[in-house]
């Protein structure tokens, strides 16, 4: 993320704000939990904001069902976060084995 920039938390303190999320469409692997990191507070006018900066990680758990055909594929997801609220697609390839 560019220096001085910030998105939401994936819980930010007012229900307005939109929250950074993470999800998968349907593909050869089932998706599980998502783990965000601990937020940063950061004062925006008279608000105080949760919000995550710089470079952070997010992970997710998946699961290979024993239907998953062997071979390469795709994860596709969408991350979604309050930038002119915008959603930028994931592509990650996997190899099923």
């Amino acid at each position: 993320m560019l220096p001085g920039f910030h998105v939401n938390s994936d819980k930010p303190r007012d229900e307005f704000l939109i929250p950074l999320k993470l999800t998968w469409t349907d593909g050869p692997l089932q998706a599980g939990a998502t783990a965000y990191p601990k937020p940063e507070e950061i004062k925006v006018g008279g608000q105080t904001l949760l919000v995550f900066t710089g470079t952070f990680p997010i992970q997710t758990e998946f699961k290979v069902p024993v239907t998953a055909p062997a071979g390469s594929a795709t994860l596709n997801g969408n991350n979604e976060m309050c930038f002119r609220p915008a959603t930028l697609e994931i592509r990650v390839p996997v190899v099923i084995e």
